[in-house]
Parts: structure tokens; sequence; C-alpha cells
């Protein structure tokens, strides 16, 4: 909970959001083409969802991993780019005059979303997970592990994580349609005692269904967490997805307005749920509606 009691407030998508402002869409540069090509369209979107009441927005880090930037031919600019996502926050911050908002870093999947078979050991996704951490440090207050499907990357960030000084909270996407299974196909509850032993401040369900949030309350409850949750708008994430088709192969929700998003969203805060915020296609439209909802009691 935030220091009025409240639930903390995050931001919503950024990548989905650069595309549906006019950014690339397939795989590799997608969102990080605009860290280069147009940073003030990043500023600006971070200070949409600043405006919008977010208390915390998220570093455009998600597609910016040593591995993906490889695919594309663009390792050698890697830390650059990672520096600059953490600086394009940090300006958005202090332009927003708002010194009380946080910035959280996406350390996202390291080489591809939604899969549980790595070409990275695990001792080389620790290390790349650190590596981001160090790059990322001076300019954040949180370190976000997102849309992670196994707990074998889970563990790695978490250890990664460790001793650093800076709130944690890992994120684990789900298969949707009110699943409780992790995309790589452990159960949530296997996953969150598996993780017991790790430094974890909050654990979260994201990019997925409302429904599947819904269905894993329950297990979040049970563990003694503190938890939140953040779903995206797509229809689904289909079991035939090919990380290199991008996003480009996903249908959105035409039927996710900020009003159902927010009556999603308030049975989740009622379960519990100190964190609540919006993933791809959740825009600074749905976070307006979820700080009324927040500020009203929920």
């Amino acid at each position: 909970m935030a220091a009025n009691g409240k639930p903390i407030l995050l931001d919503g998508g950024m990548g989905q959001e650069i595309v549906n402002r006019g950014g690339k869409r397939g795989f590799g540069e997608w969102a990080v083409a605009a860290i280069y090509e147009e940073p003030e369209l990043v500023r600006d979107i971070h200070l949409d969802y600043i405006r919008a009441g977010a208390d915390v927005i998220t570093t455009n880090t998600y597609g910016c991993t040593r591995v993906r930037m490889r695919h594309v031919d663009m390792e050698d600019r890697f830390e650059e780019l990672a520096r600059a996502a953490g600086a394009l926050a940090a300006e958005a911050r202090a332009n927003s005059g708002k010194d009380n908002v946080r910035i959280a870093t996406s350390l996202p999947p390291l080489e591809a979303s939604y899969v549980n078979e790595f070409d990275l050991s695990y001792q080389q996704t620790l290390d790349q997970f650190s590596e981001l951490m160090d790059l990322l440090e001076p300019f954040v207050d949180i370190y976000l592990g997102e849309t992670l499907s196994t707990s074998f990357e889970a563990r790695a960030f978490l250890e990664a994580a460790r001793g650093r000084g800076k709130t944690t909270w890992l994120a684990l996407t789900l298969d949707d349609h009110g699943s409780t299974d992790l995309r790589g196909g452990e159960s949530l509850t296997q996953a969150i005692e598996s993780l017991r032993a790790e430094p974890l401040d909050a654990l979260l369900i994201n990019c997925c269904t409302p429904d599947s949030i819904a269905a894993a309350l329950p297990a979040l409850v049970a563990s003694g967490i503190a938890f939140g949750a953040y779903a995206n708008g797509f229809v689904e994430i289909p079991h035939t997805w090919d990380e290199r088709g991008g996003v480009a192969q996903l249908s959105t929700r035409a039927d996710l307005s900020p009003e159902v998003y927010a009556e999603d969203v308030k049975t989740w805060i009622q379960a519990g749920a100190s964190i609540v915020g919006g993933c791809c296609e959740v825009g600074p439209a749905h976070i307006a509606r979820l700080r009324q909802l927040i500020d009203s009691g929920a």
C-alpha cells in the first residue's frame, strides 16, 4: 500500500502505447526504436501516465535486452539504450513536478516472452539481469521483473536483485481465460512455494486476461505476500505465439473500456491487492479511471 493506505497505482502499457501512436510493431526494435528515433514520444507517454495519476512509471526497457538487441544487430547499443530509457523516465518525473512518483525498471524475459525453453543458462540469465540492474540503478526506485513465465527466470531475477537495497517486485504471467498456470507450465501455487526463500516485496500477475488474475486471487491471498496485478487488453496470447512475429499477431479487445477494466480491478482491490495498473493495450485513460476508483475508496 502507498503511505496513504491506498493501493499503489502503476502506469499502463508502454510498448503498445508507442505502437498506437505510430511506433514500430516488429520483433527486436519494437518499443526500443522510440528511444533513439522519438525519445520525446517515450517521455510524453511517461508524462501522460503521471498526469493520469500513476504513482509508479516503468522504464521503456521491456524490449531492451542483449539477446533481443542481438537479433536486430544492435547489441553494441544495448548499454546506451538502457541508460537512455532510464534517463527518459527520470526526465518525465522531473518535468511533471511530482517528485513522489517512483520509477520501476522493466526487467523482462531476456530472450522471448511467454516461453519455457531458454538458450541462456541460469548463470547467464542471472548475469544479464544483474547487468540491466547496474545500468538502470541510478534512475530507478523499484526493480520490477515482469511477464516472467517460469520460476527459472523468476529465481534468477530475484537473486540478481538481492542485497541491492531497492524495492523488488516480481510479476508472473499466466495462461489466459481463467487459468492459474504460468505460461511456462507450472501452477502458480507451485511457483509461489519455490520462491518463498527469495527476497520479494510484492508478487504480481501481469500480461494476461483479467479473468486469469481473478482466478489467481485465492493463491495470492493465501501466499501471505503483498500482491497486485495488471492485465493486458489483448484477446489472448495464443499457444502458437511466435516471438519473431511480434505483437502484430495479437488482437486487441474492443470491449475493455476504462470503465469495464475498472470493474475488474475493483474486485482485485477488494480481495486485498495493494498494487494495480495496466499492461499492453491499457492506456492513460484506463489509468485515470483507476485513479478515480482508488481515490473513491474502491
